[in-house]
């Protein structure tokens, strides 16, 4: 029997700080897509290859594989585990059944992911933290310590995968060299004409050649989702254990902890970002070279690092009254996720698709970058004015009622 007093997060329980790192979060995950919105990049990353190649469009290529690449995602990743930290121990005060509650937020959020992935755009992310995140009951209960060694394991696991799958491609190229040479140039021809039919389906094809693409696109990136265990589920184990230790509700208790976590961020996320930079530059396309494993590996600790220091960046400046001040505009976006997310992937679809604009593959990155800041600052003043008659985002509103089975009051009284 589920108590009576069962309410989603209202505005007054809300950590202001955690609104403003998802808005920014927000920014760099739209940089970060807009290759992908514009471009047939999902087949391009494969190939080692870019469509743009003036000074401008490869410094910002570049810059954004850098800094941007990875590091929003891993923060959303992050967020996500602190917020069903969060969620939990709410829903354990105010249900009897908090396990049920969570799985049902669950199966509603894997609906909005694929509904999302299938008829707007393939590069979704919310059916991987939906499927993912039926694993986190198992680990609630477990010490914060523990969630740091599991975390720690699964990431290891990946790299000691990727050392062993390069072992065996070694040994493949010393029995029969011609075996791997044929595999290599089947994945070449495949992802080949997968830019070619990208950019005939999503610049010129019609909406049903589009939703054949997409469609294809989707089963791709779905192809990987077991990779993801290994590089998405430890920064949801990293954000439990912040929820489990209640960093971010008592930021002064643990400012010691903040401090040296930024400061360790900053050296190894920028030391290994630089490496898994250089790495990439070198596989020139060859997934089956040793540069394909550091890639992986500095990235995991290239993104994390940078991930957690522009988290307590964010934390810190916000200890500053004036900085809090500036970083406001940014709890607006934080504060409907979901919504933005999703209205970046409709908006950008639009510019690049046929059946909008018709831009596919016409803009490049550094043009990309400026169109992404627009769309971010036209975000800040629609979600600004939403929030000043509504108290929740439209997808947020949708996602509440149908987790506790109740239509909630939108207008602000």
């Amino acid at each position: 029997m589920e108590l009576s007093t069962t309410e989603p997060l209202q505005a007054q329980e809300r950590i202001e700080n955690l609104d403003i790192i998802r808005g920014f979060a927000l920014l760099g995950v739209l940089i970060a897509n807009m290759a992908w919105f514009s471009s047939p990049a999902l087949y391009l990353e494969v190939l080692g290859k870019n469509m743009w190649t003036g000074f401008w469009d490869t410094a910002t290529f570049s810059f954004i594989n850098l800094f941007v690449q990875g590091k929003f995602y891993s923060i959303f990743s992050f967020l996500f585990g602190l917020g069903f930290a969060i969620f939990f121990e709410r829903a354990k005060e105010r249900t009897e059944k908090p396990r049920r509650l969570f799985y049902r937020r669950l199966f509603v959020l894997l609906f909005i992911g694929l509904i999302h992935a299938f008829f707007i755009w393939h590069g979704d992310i919310l059916v991987t933290y939906a499927l993912l995140g039926f694993l986190l009951p198992l680990f609630f209960n477990r010490k914060p310590k523990t969630l740091l060694i599991w975390a720690i394991a699964l990431f290891s696991v990946l790299i000691l995968f990727l050392l062993l799958l390069q072992g065996l491609m070694a040994l493949t190229r010393m029995v029969d060299e011609n075996l791997l040479a044929n595999t290599m140039q089947e994945l070449y021809v495949m992802m080949t004409a997968g830019v070619k039919s990208s950019m005939h389906a999503y610049a010129h094809g019609t909406f049903s050649e589009i939703m054949t693409q997409r469609t294809a696109d989707v089963l791709l990136v779905y192809s990987n989702i077991f990779a993801t265990v290994f590089m998405i589920f430890p920064l949801f184990l990293f954000g439990l254990y912040a929820g489990k230790k209640h960093i971010f509700q008592n930021i002064e208790a643990n400012l010691s902890l903040i401090k040296k976590t930024w400061k360790l961020g900053l050296i190894i996320g920028l030391a290994m970002s630089i490496v898994k930079f250089i790495a990439k530059s070198q596989m020139a396309g060859d997934q089956t070279s040793f540069y394909s494993v550091v890639h992986v590996g500095a990235g995991l600790l290239g993104d994390t690092g940078l991930a957690l220091f522009i988290i307590t960046s964010i934390v810190l400046l916000c200890r500053n009254k004036e900085w809090l001040l500036k970083l406001k505009p940014l709890t607006y976006i934080g504060r409907m996720p979901l919504s933005n997310y999703l209205f970046q992937s409709i908006v950008c679809t639009t510019i690049f698709y046929s059946y909008g604009f018709g831009l596919y593959g016409k803009v490049g990155a550094a043009s990309g970058l400026i169109l992404a800041i627009g769309i971010f600052i036209i975000q800040i003043f629609i979600s600004k004015y939403w929030l000043k008659y509504y108290q929740f985002g439209p997808m947020e509103w949708i996602w509440k009622s149908l987790t506790y089975g109740k239509v909630f009051k939108m207008k602000r009284l």
